[in-house]
């Protein structure tokens, strides 16, 4: 079941954000169950926004790929998940 995945992490600005990236984007975008992804300040820090095929695969990327590259002492993100029953896409 496609799932929206929300991660806020607190006290992350615009630049600890774009390390993220930096370091993560790539294989991101080509991880098997990844759908889209959208990003953006909040009044605490940055929030990520999304889309997977399922929980599982989220939390297999974010377990091989996210926890290694946190600084030592970080806190981890606060992350929810809940089922999408529809996505709608531009037919291009």
């Amino acid at each position: 079941m496609t799932i929206l995945m929300t991660s806020d992490l607190a006290g992350v600005d615009a630049a600890g954000y774009q390390h993220l990236v930096d370091q993560l984007g790539d294989v991101l975008t080509s991880t098997d169950g990844f759908l889209a992804h959208a990003a953006g300040p909040t009044d605490t820090g940055w929030r990520v926004v999304e889309l997977w095929t399922s929980e599982e695969a989220h939390r297999a990327w974010f377990d091989a790929h996210v926890v290694p590259t946190m600084p030592p002492g970080a806190p981890l993100p606060t992350i929810t998940i809940q089922p999408v029953t529809n996505t709608l896409v531009p037919i291009t």
